[in-house]
């Protein structure tokens, strides 16, 4: 039974339909996928008369749009189109722009190239050729005996708005296995692998783009708040040298002086020399505190009261005071 639109569209799901025949479909003409596919020739292992040759183009169109690693999708892409073509082998180059020549990343079955002594511009075989062309190749009766007894041989480059990304090879041990059809077939394949291979690269660049700037952002912010924490301690210092010359120097002196009075003093009330020695000493315990001010390392902060959320500098921490040294 010959396909036609209406058993194509039966088959096709409903969530796909549109963006599929948009793409694969001529419904004027009732050629699918730009040829007729009731021509091909009773060499293909699947019928394209038939409703799966729609469900093999579809699933190749699924794969590559699928999350899979790009080296898994080249080595099932090469699967599906042998199953499909029923070739024996297939092969997948891709081009590097870097050293500007073509690289093998995928194969299924045995290596498939010709002449592959001889040197393009773009690497050595018929594939650097065809590269260089941007021309397909086919090749159904190849009567000298090459490397894998290929018969019958097709490449197809990879080119994406112009862009080449590389070279698909399909090859057959029968001679005048491939026909027109066929050609067309791994055209089309070309076409999607190049635009989904594009595709990818630009994902990636713009994933490796975006993990920078991420980067670059965390380094900024950390980078702040060092600023920030430098200009906290560089606040503290001139405190902590305000207080030095503000209260130290004065106090310095009332300690001074009271320490002259406990020395001479003859006949003081023992109740006035006792409170005297308690302003002595919260004096010298004052002193001690704006010392550790001036040895503020970083600001560690504390709960002022327990019923309160109001906090304060803990000064001992702050200065790198040990547990066992206390301000007495």
């Amino acid at each position: 039974m010959p396909v036609t639109v209406k058993s194509v569209i039966h088959f096709i799901p409903g969530c796909v339909k549109k963006d599929f025949f948009t793409t694969l479909l001529d419904c004027k003409s009732g050629i699918f996928m730009g040829f007729d596919w009731s021509e091909l020739g009773c060499n293909m292992k699947v019928n394209f008369d038939d409703i799966e040759s729609v469900r093999v183009i579809y699933e190749i169109s699924c794969l590559i749009k699928s999350d899979e690693k790009l080296e898994d999708k080249f080595i099932k892409a090469l699967e599906m189109v042998r199953d499909a073509v029923g070739c024996n082998s297939g092969s997948l180059f891709i081009y590097n722009e870097k050293d500007e020549i073509l690289e093998e990343v995928a194969t299924v079955g045995k290596r498939v190239e010709l002449i592959e002594t001889t040197q393009f511009d773009m690497g050595t075989g018929l594939s650097a050729w065809v590269a260089k062309k941007r021309d397909s190749v086919m090749l159904p009766d190849i009567r000298k005996n090459i490397n894998g007894g290929f018969k019958s041989f097709i490449s197809s480059p990879l080119v994406s708005e112009d862009k080449l990304i590389g070279v698909i090879n399909i090859g057959h041990e029968k001679p005048n296995y491939f026909t027109k059809n066929h050609l067309k077939f791994i055209e089309i394949i070309a076409g999607e692998l190049a635009n989904t291979i594009e595709r990818t690269k630009y994902e990636k660049e713009l994933i490796e783009k975006n993990t920078a700037l991420e980067i670059a952002k965390k380094e900024i912010e950390k980078q702040h708040e060092q600023i920030i924490e430098m200009e906290k301690n560089q606040v503290l210092a001139q405190i902590a040298a305000s207080l030095n010359h503000e209260i130290n120097n004065p106090l310095t002196s009332i300690i001074g002086n009271i320490e002259l009075i406990l020395m001479k003093g003859t006949g003081i009330d023992n109740v006035v020399e006792k409170k005297l020695r308690v302003i002595m000493s919260e004096g010298k315990r004052i002193q001690k505190i704006v010392e550790r001010f001036r040895n503020i390392k970083q600001i560690v902060l504390k709960d002022y009261l327990s019923t309160s959320d109001e906090k304060i500098i803990d000064i001992d921490s702050s200065s790198g005071l040990n547990e066992t040294e206390n301000l007495s």
